[in-house]
């Protein structure tokens, strides 16, 4: 058998979505011995942590995850469009690579149940010859809002080798 065209969905960008599930709460007010019934949301699936992971490494190849979360919900409908990466500087012996995950706002009402969407991607990087230290930050984009929101340095995570 011949596998021809084959590809991995290995850097591909994973958005999955954070939902909530109603949750009927009574309290009791000692002072007036009186219940209250009330109905909140309680998120079901959990946030991931915005952060760079280490997936594996050798001599040439770094290969690693970057993950995290945006809310969402309300009339804020706000959806991740991809994740963009920038060479930053390179000193003697260390390269900082920065990513940006870029955020597009969207007019219109989110579903009463989402509350945000969680992101991962895994990548890959070739280590240049002699680099002893490989520093990467992640930042948020928010890519229709005023030019005066600066992007936000998220995580930062730094690799020895």
């Amino acid at each position: 058998m011949l596998l021809l065209g084959f590809k991995t969905q290995a850097q591909k960008l994973t958005v999955t979505t954070i939902y909530a599930t109603a949750q009927r709460v009574t309290r009791e007010i000692p002072e007036t011995d009186r219940t209250y019934s009330s109905t909140t949301l309680r998120e079901v699936t959990p946030r991931l942590e915005p952060e760079v992971l280490m997936l594996s490494t050798n001599k040439s190849k770094l290969h690693f995850r970057i993950q995290g979360n945006i809310s969402s919900s309300g009339h804020q409908v706000r959806n991740v469009s991809g994740i963009r990466y920038e060479k930053g500087e390179q000193n003697d012996k260390e390269i900082t690579l920065k990513y940006y995950v870029e955020i597009k706002n969207k007019p219109g009402k989110e579903g009463a149940l989402i509350k945000g969407y969680n992101y991962t991607k895994d990548m890959s990087y070739r280590i240049p010859k002699g680099v002893k230290r490989l520093k990467i930050e992640l930042y948020e984009d928010h890519l229709n809002l005023s030019a005066a929101t600066k992007s936000k340095c998220i995580a930062v995570k730094t690799f020895d080798f």
